[in-house]
């Protein structure tokens, strides 16, 4: 039986493609984004649910209800990183005295509830070096914190996307959550 994801804030499929090509089954995909969501239903026409739907208002019992199952063994996906942008670092947007404020850098918390109410065996969340310095490193700091909380060894990393055979030119931060009863 092949083990079984699911990928938020999913885009038009990167990481379930990853997730594809290392034998896992997806579940569902749920992303806001209606042209992502179409891209991803092209791209991956076998995915029983793959659902156009704001994570701040579609909440895990409800995916739980419509999957017919609380049982995943891994959720990816990458909460929207403009609020973490190194551009927006260079003009004060990311940090300082002239910080804005940007619910994007909460997302993180949703991505972490699913975490909460599946229960998986991994995790696994990416987004961009920013997020390592915006506003200190505080959320760099909170994604490891509350996984742990959630009962998580949380180890972030670094990766260039090129070295794992991505056609892209990009470093992105990882933060890897490994449930501690899993060995």
């Amino acid at each position: 039986m092949k083990p079984t994801f699911i990928d938020l804030f999913c885009g038009c499929g990167g990481f379930s493609l990853g997730m594809e090509k290392a034998n896992c089954e997806c579940l569902a995909a749920i992303d806001f984004n209606k042209e992502a969501v179409q891209v991803f239903q092209a791209n991956f026409p076998h995915v029983p649910h793959v659902l156009e739907k704001d994570l701040t208002q579609f909440t895990p019992g409800e995916l739980e209800e419509l999957i017919g199952t609380r049982e995943v063994d891994v959720i990816v996906g990458g909460p929207p990183c403009q609020g973490f942008s190194q551009a927006r670092q260079r003009d004060g947007a990311n940090h300082g005295p002239r910080m804005v404020d940007d619910p994007r850098r909460h997302l993180f918390r949703r991505f972490l509830a699913f975490v909460e109410h599946f229960k998986p065996k991994v995790f696994v969340m990416e987004n961009v070096l920013g997020i390592r310095s915006a506003s200190g490193g505080e959320y760099f700091t909170r994604v490891q914190a509350e996984g742990r909380k959630l009962g998580y060894r949380v180890i972030p990393r670094e990766e260039h996307a090129a070295k794992l055979g991505v056609p892209q030119n990009r470093k992105r931060q990882l933060f890897i959550g490994i449930r501690l009863d899993v060995q």
